[in-house]
């Protein structure tokens, strides 16, 4: 008889740990496509897996062209890795199930005009970095006026229920009233906790 038990409750755990390897290992498929269109700065590809609702805010093209007008004006960046570092269990609110990723991207950014290459501009720009992403986290290269930067960041998955195509939202904390407006308070106490 315990053995029944025991068994049944493994069968239940198994089906469990199952249920949730579909939605992650579909996550991880789109979050791929999304990293290295955004490495390839294939900026109508990454935007076609942003959540929609930002549509709602910035129209599709609008938000293409703003990626496209990042560099420019004595500026280029790289995207040069993505690493995923957790994917949350899925919850079910309102007809979406939403996931949590945590992740690392390291990004390069030069700055090549010459208005930038005053010493004091490049410690501003070090110093904002650094309350941004952490001291240690923030590497300045004289010679080529660049930083290297490894950033901790968390995005939300989003999916229609018994979807697959799963679209991704950032979540930045210099961005909670964009944050309050997509994602519904109880997912976001839910991954985030109460703030």
């Amino acid at each position: 008889m315990n053995r029944l038990i025991a068994l049944s409750i493994f069968a239940v755990l198994a089906a469990s740990v199952q249920a949730q390897d579909g939605p992650r290992q579909a996550i991880e498929q789109r979050l791929d496509t999304y990293f290295e269109a955004t490495k390839a700065k294939d900026w109508e590809q990454a935007v076609n897996l942003l959540y929609p609702k930002l549509f709602n805010l910035v129209p599709k093209e609008d938000m293409i062209q703003m990626f496209r007008d990042m560099e420019g004006n004595g500026i280029a960046f790289e995207m040069k890795t993505f690493e995923l570092s957790q994917i949350s269990d899925t919850i079910i609110y309102e007809g979406e199930a939403f996931a949590l990723v945590n992740y690392t991207a390291m990004m390069s950014i030069s700055f090549t005009s010459e208005a930038y290459k005053e010493a004091s501009f490049a410690e501003s720009i070090r110093q904002n970095y650094a309350s941004s992403y952490g001291a240690e986290n923030v590497v300045y290269h004289a010679e080529n006026n660049s930083f290297d930067i490894r950033m901790e960041k968390a995005l939300f998955a989003i999916a229609p229920l018994g979807s697959d195509a799963w679209a991704f939202m950032e979540s930045e904390p210099g961005q909670k009233s964009l944050l309050s407006s997509m994602i519904p308070e109880a997912v976001q106490e839910k991954f985030l906790g109460k703030e």
